[in-house]
């Protein structure tokens, strides 16, 4: 499968803006080769986890906790993944491959990385789990 760049809408900091380069910037979530089936794992990669919404000359916060889930339409049971310790490196990212749970229902879903920490990250996005 071939990798793809998927540009998210995001919640947390109080408004998000086009061409800011920090924690309020829309979040970036690739994902890499991926077999989005029961029992399969999923490759992303999240950056701008921050604690901290400092788009405007603050100095921003590395997010820490940090989960990464998901939850099928059909039955809206949230899966934790994994926790991830924080966010890393000067764009504080996050990322790796994560095993999906091999009782995941086929169909939609929505992959969440998400941080509560200060005033919260969050990337999501629409997947389709299938069949291996």
């Amino acid at each position: 499968m071939a990798a793809a760049a998927l540009v998210l809408v995001l919640s947390g900091c109080g408004m998000t803006q086009s061409g800011a380069a920090g924690s309020c910037a829309a979040k970036e979530l690739e994902l890499g080769d991926s077999a989005l089936h029961p029992g399969g794992s999923v490759q992303l990669s999240v950056d701008w986890m921050t604690a901290t919404c400092e788009d405007t000359g603050g100095v921003n916060r590395t997010a820490e906790d940090i989960a990464v889930s998901v939850t099928p339409t059909a039955t809206g049971h949230t899966s934790l993944l994994a926790t991830v310790d924080r966010a890393s490196g000067d764009r504080y990212t996050v990322s790796g491959r994560f095993d999906l749970p091999q009782d995941l229902p086929l169909g939609p879903a929505t992959l969440a990385v998400t941080s509560s920490m200060g005033d919260g990250a969050e990337a999501t996005r629409a997947v389709t789990i299938t069949a291996p």
